[in-house]
């Protein structure tokens, strides 16, 4: 462009924080007054964000490193993150109180962070009593995503002596190494190690994260009996702190290349429950692929979970004992595991006595368990004692025929591999048959009873154990006594819809959905309640519902962006041919109109 022509051009300002037009003479004669008034706009509009948002603090967007040490944070204060995209951002220093937590949260909009180059996207050392969260604004479920690192650099790590936190609502995505990295390591020092440190009160929970290149949550150190390291030239044996008050609960783990979910060390109030699990082990790599991992020195409990879908086992135990295993729902553990080949064997649930505490006992009530590979439960602890094997239903296992009559093994829930395991086994549903047990919907995803099932009233009463609830949360027992497996039939449940722990949790990825009360949920449900089969598919399958009033159809992929939509729409059937639009993974199929929305999620394999 001419100069002389640059030099005539008459700039306008209009700042949105002051409410003023400010007028420029020229470009040339004024440029610096031009970027004072854009630096200025910048600040004042920043400023009121962060005044929106309740922020003590606001780290803006070309902060990547933040030392608390240099700043005046006190318990309890908020420290907001700009909305931006950065490559990385490490916090360091900051510690609240056990009654004021130090709040960190996304401001003004999403906050992406993404590289290339770096060994992390969110790193926190040495803080504590704090909230890390991507709530921060109502309309964005994960207001803070870490959408990839390098190769071997986890999304996001907490460590270096952080205890007492609060992770959730991140979305975390093609990560080098895990989703979730979150322990500190043993020192030569003896400094971070077991009787030195101990992390507390650590709490995940509303993450989504997928397609990690290792474990979606590495939580604790995986050896916990004691590593060999070289200290000053000495080879020493270095034990990794421990973990006391876990939660793990309400995550989205999709497409990990390793463990879903791997917690080790937590040796006191460990809970996993509620959680996601799909599409587990995608490298299928030899014994680092389970759904849910409770891993060494680990107790407590694992519950209410859905995991579908993996080359590894569904749940697999080495724990210290101790471990209540209730309310699961595995389905198609190892499918994809050499599924030629036999002697690969992978299992609904497996335990063994990696780390058991001598006369410790693992317990496994109500869990559903559906075509394994190999066994449904196979259990080879023999220092354990009273161990129990109640109310759990398994259907066709894969080594129905790999054991001869003359074997102590069983396929359904196997105990007889080693002398000396001492078990209760009873009331549990076993059958090779899918059907004749009379799920609700098992094309669909949906375990639940149907009225005319055998599961029902078939268990032994678990309220002396503290079993009270089923998957659904819905008391036990309902009828005459408790049911088989992770459902107690209801007679008015909502039967065609897949677990809660899979859908609700999902449905917000593609669509807003707005509070309403119980009898107006029922009307929309029945406005747009819909079945999909055959679900998983190839990217071909059907749409079949009762209500024919028009509606909208749109399908999305996990990022929430939509893959075909069609309007209008009133038949009872309709036929999707996407398979040439679609690659593996999962989708979510909503139905709307202008009461209501339904979401389903559709796995493509």
């Amino acid at each position: 462009m001419n100069l002389s022509i640059i030099v005539k051009l008459n700039f306008y300002f209009w700042s949105s924080s002051t409410n003023r037009l400010f007028y420029l003479d020229t470009i040339d004669s004024k440029m610096k007054k031009l970027h004072s008034l854009l630096v200025l706009a910048l600040t004042l509009n920043t400023w009121v964000s962060a005044q929106n948002c309740n922020c003590k603090y606001t780290i803006t967007a070309n902060q990547t490193n933040v030392d608390a040490s240099n700043l005046n944070i006190q318990p309890g204060d908020t420290v907001c993150i700009q909305a931006s995209s950065k490559r990385c951002l490490r916090l360091v220093n900051f510690h609240g109180s056990p009654e004021k937590y130090i709040v960190f949260k996304n401001c003004g909009g999403a906050v992406v962070i993404q590289n290339t180059d770096m060994n992390y996207g969110i790193a926190i050392h040495n803080s504590s009593y704090f909230r890390f969260t991507g709530s921060g604004c109502s309309d964005i479920k994960y207001g803070i995503k870490i959408m990839g690192t390098k190769d071997g650099a986890s999304g996001m790590g907490i460590g270096e002596f952080s205890t007492n936190f609060e992770i959730d609502h991140i979305e975390i995505a093609n990560t080098g190494f895990a989703g979730i990295f979150s322990k500190t390591d043993p020192k030569c020092d003896l400094s971070s190690n077991r009787g030195n440190f101990t992390q507390y009160q650590s709490v995940y929970h509303d993450n989504y994260i997928h397609n990690t290149g290792g474990e979606g949550m590495y939580i604790g150190h995986s050896f916990y009996s004691g590593y060999t390291s070289t200290c000053d030239g000495v080879s020493t044996v270095l034990y990794p702190h421990e973990l006391k008050g876990v939660r793990v609960y309400n995550n989205i783990v999709d497409s990990a290349h390793w463990d879903g979910i791997q917690v080790g060390c937590a040796t006191e109030d460990c809970e996993i429950y509620n959680n996601t699990v799909t599409h587990f082990g995608v490298s299928g790599t030899y014994a680092q692929g389970n759904g849910i991992q409770i891993g060494t020195g680990t107790t407590g409990k694992c519950y209410n979970n859905y995991i579908e879908n993996g080359s590894g086992s569904g749940i697999i135990i080495f724990g210290s004992g101790n471990n209540d295993i209730y309310n699961n729902v595995i389905v198609n553990a190892g499918y994809n595991y050499y599924p030629a080949d036999s002697t690969k064997r992978v299992h609904g649930i497996f335990c063994d006595d990696r780390a058991t505490i001598p006369g410790s006992s693992f317990n496994f009530y109500n869990n559903t368990i559906v075509t394994p590979k190999t066994d449904g439960i196979r259990f080879t602890s023999t220092v354990s004692r009273n161990n129990k094997f109640f109310n759990n239903v398994v259907l066709k296992p894969g080594s129905l025929r790999s054991y001869s009559k003359y074997s102590k093994e069983n396929p359904y829930i196997n105990i007889g591999s080693k002398a000396g395991v001492d078990a209760v086994v009873s009331h549990n549903y076993l059958d090779k048959d899918l059907m004749n047990i009379k799920f609700v919907d098992p094309q669909n995803g949906n375990y639940r009873l149907s009225a005319t099932s055998p599961a029902i009233d078939a268990g032994m009463d678990l309220l002396l154990y503290g079993i009270n609830y089923d998957f659904d949360n819905h008391p036990r027992p309902s009828g005459n006594g408790f049911d088989a497996g992770a459902f107690e039939f209801q007679s008015d449940s909502v039967t065609s819809e897949v677990p809660v722990a899979s859908l609700l949790m999902m449905s917000n990825l593609a669509s807003t959905s707005t509070e309403q009360t119980d009898d107006t949920t029922s009307e929309l449900e029945s406005l747009t309640e819909f079945n999909v089969y055959p679900n998983p598919n190839n990217g071909k399958f059907f749409i079949r519902r009762n209500n024919l009033s028009n509606v909208n159809i749109q399908l999305s992929n996990s990022m929430g962006n939509p893959i075909y939509s069609k309007g209008n729409v009133s038949d009872n059937y309709r036929e999707l041919n996407l398979h040439k639009k679609v690659s593996k993974g999962n989708y979510y199929l909503t139905l709307s109109n202008n009461e209501g929305s339904t979401t389903k999620i559709v796995i493509v394999n």
